[in-house]
């Protein structure tokens, strides 16, 4: 009899133990499918977010791509000892030119030597560095869209600060401004920051 007391109570805590696991297992379960869930609501959620940003992001991206080739600007022009002007054009190129000086311009200007043209982006349909005259309507009175570098002189025309803007091309169609992004140049050094 003692021995079926035993066995008894053996059995028993084998079930309780097999319920324990079992319990464990759909514990488990819950905390994993809890997590998925959270997670899933937190993508959701973030959709709309990203997808506002996301046009910020790009023209900051491009700010960045595009302060890298103003620094070359400047290398250029040291290295060949002559003054070199970068100049945004119109399809998302950008061009960097020798010049004999950065002060003249115009028709009378000496011809440029092309040292390099090239996209500046590969979503350069989508964004677009923005002329003097278009940024007047958003009340933005420094902006250049040309940049001259002289080995000797620095950047003559840029004595206080001029900004390159780049901005969404859906944007500029909705009269908005609030998701470009600004290269700011500084004084005669050319010195570079990003807003």
């Amino acid at each position: 009899m003692a021995e079926s007391l035993e066995a008894k109570l053996e059995e028993e805590w084998r079930t309780i133990e097999l319920y324990e696991k079992v319990r464990v297992v759909e514990r488990r379960k819950k905390i994993i499918f809890s997590t998925l869930a959270l997670l899933t609501f937190l993508t959701l959620c973030a959709v709309p977010v990203v997808e506002e940003r996301m046009p910020k992001w790009k023209t900051l991206k491009a700010a960045q791509q595009l302060s890298f080739e103003i620094d070359k600007l400047k290398l250029i022009s040291i290295k060949n000892k002559k003054p070199a002007r970068l100049t945004f054009l119109e399809n998302g190129d950008f061009k960097v030119e020798l010049i004999d000086q950065c002060k003249t311009t115009g028709p009378e200007s000496a011809p440029a030597k092309l040292v390099e043209q090239k996209h500046w982006e590969q979503d350069s349909d989508e964004l677009k560095v923005l002329n003097p005259a278009e940024t007047l309507k958003f009340d933005v009175k420094l902006a250049i869209d040309e940049i001259c570098f002289d080995p000797v002189y620095g950047a003559e025309d840029i004595k206080s600060k001029k900004v390159v803007v780049i901005a969404p091309v859906k944007d500029l169609s909705e009269n908005r401004l609030d998701r470009a992004s600004y290269i700011i140049i500084e004084s005669d050094s050319a010195k570079i920051s990003i807003n």
